[in-house]
């Protein structure tokens, strides 16, 4: 995204699972920005409209190559927005993407799964998973590592360098 001295830093993927299985998810990426591009596209809303616009399409190719799959059936994360905004200096911009999806929801034992092209990670991320009060997580199979906060909360994290498999699961129990 954006022009030379850009640098990803750091990203976030917060990810809030209703019990109808409705995902609403927000995705925030670091930067540093050496040259100040984002700040000086910031002051032309013309200019901040196509970029944005143009990180909002490659943000969706990118998913649309990714297989999400809920419960045994394929659906479309599809990008609803995305924002630029600043950490305090013009040379930490961020973007935050905002993202939708949806399964059919069972009752006991569900699942989301996502295949996607292997990697090694650039920049170290993590993932946030908030299911349902009630739900309960049962497993995880992803890269990096993970961890439960109390039953329903999937923390996830990726290092800088570390290889990313391609294939993450995440089975859950709702009421």
């Amino acid at each position: 995204m954006g022009e030379g001295g850009v640098e990803p830093l750091h990203a976030y993927g917060l990810f809030s699972v209703s019990e109808r299985l409705e995902v609403h998810q927000v995705m925030i990426f670091e930067y540093l920005d050496y040259d100040r591009y984002y700040d000086s596209i910031s002051k032309d809303l013309e200019k901040l409209n196509r970029e944005l616009a143009s990180a909002a399409l490659n943000m969706q190719q990118y998913l649309d190559r990714e297989e999400v799959v809920i419960n045994g059936e394929r659906v479309r994360p599809l990008v609803l927005g995305v924002n630029l905004g600043f950490r305090g200096d013009p040379e930490e911009p961020y973007l935050m993407f905002f993202v939708h999806f949806k399964g059919k929801p069972r009752r006991g034992l569900n699942y989301y799964e996502n295949l996607y092209e292997e990697e090694v990670a650039e920049y170290p991320f993590e993932a946030y998973w908030f299911f349902p009060p009630n739900a309960r997580v049962e497993e995880v199979e992803c890269s990096g590592t993970s961890e439960l906060v109390g039953e329903n909360i999937v923390v996830i994290r990726v290092g800088e360098g570390e290889r990313i498999a391609g294939y993450e699961k995440i089975t859950f129990r709702l009421p």
